[in-house]
């Protein structure tokens, strides 16, 4: 029955990545990472439709995370009028990526009309070498004095190719004209795509704090 269907299909879908985590190398502050949301399109490429076991390929394009972090600076470390604690969130995206699966699936059907797979394989992902900075500013109510209290100072390797391993089950339902497909993926990196530092300094009260970031950009797609 699935041979009646074009071999190409059209994906899109939401994404999330796993959040970033921090090495702390000293001092007392630190911020919160939390899970980054996406989106994914692109053509998938179905060799074998109609058999129990097919090859899957296409192209994939994804909105490449950064950062999603939410901190908090305390009042005594910021000038003497300012209202309260500062408590901020900030949140970056590189550039699109392209990808290129191989995946095994399996298909077993279970009605008259749905089918069951599995997915298993490999990606392979264009993501061009850069830099991303992000830093917090603050001023005094005279605007006489400005300094830098926090910062991120981040990048992707400089080699632009990443491998990944992919593994995901997932649903059809043949209609009349057109195939739908539900999947849900997991894609974990061979390697980080993002890594760096942070830094907390020019505090009123507390000493400097450093420490590492890093994202392995793996992420749930549905």
């Amino acid at each position: 029955q699935l041979a009646n269907y074009r071999k190409t299909g059209l994906m899109a879908g939401p994404m999330l990545y796993d959040k970033a985590y921090n090495i702390l190398q000293y001092g007392e502050y630190t911020f919160e990472n939390k899970p980054i949301p996406g989106l994914n399109f692109g053509l998938e490429y179905d060799f074998y439709p109609e058999k129990k076991w097919s090859l899957i390929s296409g192209f994939y394009v994804n909105s490449e995370a950064v950062y999603n972090i939410r901190y908090r600076i305390l009042k005594k470390d910021l000038y003497p009028d300012w209202p309260g604690d500062m408590v901020e969130k900030a949140k970056a995206y590189a550039i699109k990526t392209f990808s290129v699966p191989l995946m095994l699936q399996l298909n077993l059907q279970t009605s008259s009309k749905s089918f069951l797979n599995f997915r298993t394989g490999l990606k392979l992902m264009y993501f061009p070498a850069g830099e991303s900075d992000f830093v917090m500013s603050i001023s005094d109510s005279a605007l006489s004095d400005y300094r830098e209290i926090f910062g991120l100072k981040l990048k992707s390797p400089d080699f632009p190719l990443f491998g990944s391993y992919v593994v995901g089950t997932g649903v059809s339902y043949a209609m009349k004209k057109a195939l739908l497909k539900l999947n849900l993926i997991y894609v974990m990196n061979f390697q980080k795509t993002i890594t760096g530092e942070y830094q907390f300094d020019n505090l009123m009260s507390c000493s400097p704090t450093r420490g590492y970031y890093e994202l392995t950009g793996n992420y749930l797609a549905l």
